[in-house]
């Protein structure tokens, strides 16, 4: 029996594993977690056999898949009974995809398993990279009059009554026969087993076949993806082919790679991520074929070919792969450096001028009164907005404000091309969310705007910036432990690149008569968020607490800052005649703000933040994220002087 052939291992391929990940990861991250297919190909130009490099790709993946399962259940995506039961299916598949692989290995060596897993790449690849370019085009040209109709075979699946066979699912509105539920988990299983990337058939067959909404059926492939990536690891590992430093090398590039993805997806159109997607296909389709002469050359298929020609024929594809790995990398990072340089730009040229607070007179003139003119409110339709949805109502009525009720349709643009319902079932679930505050807004001057984009932040700040809000309102996820500390990612991506202020509201969460409390550190972020809360106090009728906190290695400079900062609020509360109290407390500054506010009951926590997102964020370790994650009221986080002061009443 041939030996298994291992990848050696010395610095430059380590350093080559790692970076692959990374760009894998990228690219994972930009165009949707089928992205890590890139990763057995490139496993098998480093020199791993294909059976060795589809095991390792199915062992880094499956706990990735996991994380992310965990997350979309939490948004109530998922029909875990459906996927888990499709899961233990497809490790029938997995199992039978393992067992003909091995078979392939034994009668023809690792040469054949190389054809074998090229052949399927190079079908499934032109298939699926066909109708990702189609659907390029059709974006493109902004043809998205699509309307979406339940398949009239998933209908007739849905009518098919076999006894003893039926099975009932959260995601299916009738119970399915087992016996079409078979074949689709067996199909899936296979493919993984064949390229690590079962997605491409259980995806599409779920909401053809079985009828489940397409947002429900790219969530609960997740819940597949692991169980059978679980048991395929454990299959492959069996015949002794899962390199586990292989694994673990990419899953290390990979994890900093994903990241940086799915921020650059926050700075591009739908239809550049599909171009991306559908061109790194193509190309790595396209890379396959160079290396089947070689391979049919040694197993005797064709007249041999010399060993120069072979290795011509091998440096070309390797060369076309690497391209491939290319232009993912540099379309993302050039993404995210653009993104980031604009961001940046945007915000020096709101915050530039912002002098402090010491001049009472400069605050006295700003526009802002502490009142709204165009107030949005961001739903989900879920329990968490319950909170957001009275806040912005109460201040809608007081300020006899416009109101913008909005729903994003996300959708994932990897499967969207295969499963084209996607798209249509993202803006039914944006329209549900949205309906039920637009019924109850009846005697409020509202708009309701149903908006598509690849992730939540993105569709939020894009409207805002659109109707020029000068507020946006959206609720807090409800987490608990250590999860507290830190904001979702897309809240914390509205605050960063948000053109106004944004609010987030627990879901228990009231504003009545109580008192407002601010923040401040004697920064300029400080200072316009004391600015703030001054007019919103002065315009409610409400009393104001200025807090500042210390630290108790801080020395007598920074105590007198702290001290120096509560009392120009106190001298601009006093200009309006505003009840005021101030605190310089001793503490961790989050600590120091949330314990003062509940001692006072506040209604209302206001502070500034740099509003930072992406890398800057990962270094941030905002006061304002761990302030919004633990409070039990609302909390304002104020960009900046200029940020409150667009275009309020």
């Amino acid at each position: 029996m041939e030996a298994v052939q291992f990848v050696d291992l010395n610095a430059a391929t380590v350093f080559l594993l790692v970076l692959i990940g990374f760009i894998a990861g990228m690219v994972s991250g930009f165009i949707g977690s089928g992205g890590a297919f890139v990763l057995t190909p490139a496993m098998m130009s480093l020199g791993a056999p294909a059976i060795v490099a589809v095991a390792s790709n199915i062992c880094h993946k499956f706990p990735k898949a996991l994380v992310g399962a965990v997350k979309r259940n939490k948004y109530g995506q998922v029909d875990i009974k459906l996927g888990v039961m499709l899961g233990v299916i497809a490790e029938a598949g997995m199992f039978y995809g393992k067992h003909l692989m091995t078979s392939i290995k034994h009668a023809f060596g690792y040469v054949g398993t190389d054809l074998y897993v090229s052949v399927i790449f190079i079908v499934v690849l032109g298939l699926v990279g066909s109708f990702v370019f189609r659907d390029y085009r059709r974006l493109r040209n902004a043809d998205n009059d699509d309307r979406h109709v339940v398949p009239a075979f998933a209908r007739w699946v849905q009518s098919v009554h076999i006894p003893g066979t039926m099975v009932r699912f959260n995601a299916v509105e009738r119970p399915v026969s087992l016996l079409f539920i078979l074949p689709i988990g067996f199909a899936t299983g296979m493919l993984a087993a064949t390229i690590a990337v079962g997605g491409f058939i259980g995806v599409p067959a779920m909401i053809y076949v079985l009828g489940v909404p397409a947002l429900m059926a790219s969530a609960t492939e997740l819940v597949v993806a692991f169980v059978m990536g679980l048991g395929g690891t454990v299959f492959y590992g069996l015949e002794g082919v899962v390199d586990i430093r292989l694994s673990m090398l990419i899953l290390l590039g990979s994890l900093f790679g994903i990241q940086l993805g799915a921020i650059g997806t926050t700075y591009v159109k739908d239809y550049q991520i599909k171009r991306v997607m559908a061109v790194i296909m193509l190309t790595v389709l396209f890379s396959r074929f160079f290396y089947i002469p070689g391979y049919l050359s040694h197993l005797g298929v064709i007249a041999p070919i010399e060993d120069g020609h072979v290795a011509a024929l091998k440096t070309l594809g390797d060369s076309m792969l690497a391209v491939a790995l290319i232009l993912g990398a540099i379309t993302v990072l050039t993404s995210l450096t653009k993104g980031i340089a604009e961001h940046r730009k945007l915000d020096a040229s709101r915050q530039a001028p912002e002098p402090t607070l010491a001049p009472a007179p400069v605050m006295a003139g700003h526009a802002f009164t502490g009142r709204f003119a165009c107030i949005l409110l961001a739903t989900d339709g879920s329990e968490f907005s319950e909170g957001a949805v009275r806040v912005a109502f109460a201040l809608a009525r007081r300020d006899r404000a416009k109101l913008l009720i909005v729903g994003v349709a996300v959708c994932n643009p990897e499967y969207a091309t295969v499963a084209p319902g996607l798209e249509q079932a993202a803006l039914d679930a944006a329209r549900q969310s949205v309906a039920g505050p637009a019924v109850a807004a009846e005697d409020i001057d509202h708009e309701v705007v149903v908006t598509q984009a690849d992730e939540p932040a993105r569709g939020i700040v894009d409207v805002a910036t659109a109707h020029d809000a000068n507020i946006i309102i959206m609720g807090q996820r409800g987490k608990r432990g250590l999860a507290r500390t830190m904001v979702g990612d897309a809240t914390a991506r509205v605050i960063g690149h948000a053109p106004c202020s944004v609010m987030v509201v627990p879901r228990g969460a009231r504003i009545g008569e109580r008192s407002i409390l601010v923040a401040t550190d004697g920064s300029r972020y400080g200072d316009a968020a004391a600015f703030a809360a001054t007019r919103l106090a002065l315009a409610g009728g409400r009393s104001l607490i200025a807090v500042s906190a210390v630290l108790p290695s801080h020395n007598d400079v920074r105590r007198r800052e702290a001290a120096d900062a509560v009392e120009r609020v106190r001298a601009d509360s006093a200009g309006l005649a505003v009840p005021f109290s101030g605190v310089v407390a001793e503490g961790r500054p989050e600590q120091v703000i949330i314990d003062q506010a509940r001692r006072s009951d506040a209604e209302l926590i206001v502070m500034g933040t740099h509003g930072r997102t992406g890398l800057d964020r990962l270094f941030m370790g905002s006061v304002a994220e761990r302030v919004i994650g633990f409070s039990e009221c609302p909390v304002l986080a104020v960009k900046g002087v200029r940020a409150i002061g667009r275009n309020v009443a």
